[in-house]
């Protein structure tokens, strides 16, 4: 198979740091309406088991909340310390995407995974990266000036009819 397009992009903090700024951007809204709506429905269980003198599952309902409202918070957080002391945020761990007619292949010391492009959830095109999401929080990070084979011009065009409403540019 012809190699279409590679890219080899070193991950670090900043990298990772302007990639969370861009994910709180596009989905920070949601998460917090989803957590607003969830908790206020909560609340009014919570108020309508007060209502009837139904203590049991007044404090049922109450530790659900907590526990639904620590989850929203803290393992966001969890997982980004997780993340930035992983090896390939510590380690600058360099990962060389090569792209192909059908798929597209990630190497890297660690790594050696094929993905077709139907797998891919969304794609965002900013001015310095393009983040292929793989699901709602996990994206693999392409550097825009880390182009070996063929431009990201050239790469938009490619990806954009790969993924047709999938594709989106920020530019």
């Amino acid at each position: 198979m012809k190699v279409l397009f590679k890219n080899k992009t070193k991950y670090n903090k900043e990298i990772y740091r302007k990639f969370l700024e861009f994910h709180e951007e596009k989905y920070g809204k949601f998460y917090y309406i989803y957590t607003a709506i969830i908790t206020i429905a909560l609340l009014f269980c919570m108020i309508a088991q007060l209502m009837s003198q139904n203590y049991i599952i007044f404090f049922l309902t109450l530790a659900i909340l907590i526990a639904f409202l620590a989850w929203r918070f803290y393992h966001p957080i969890e997982v980004v310390k997780n993340e930035i002391q992983s090896p390939k945020i510590e380690k600058e761990q360099e990962f060389i995407f090569k792209f192909f007619e059908k798929y597209f292949s990630i190497y890297s010391k660690k790594v050696n995974r094929q993905i077709k492009y139907w797998k891919l959830k969304k794609i965002f095109e900013t001015n310095e990266f393009f983040y292929l999401y793989i699901d709602k929080t996990h994206a693999f990070l392409l550097d825009k000036n880390k182009f070996e084979i063929g431009t990201s011009e050239a790469f938009r065009k490619f990806i954009s009819q790969k993924c047709k409403f999938r594709f989106s540019s920020k530019l």
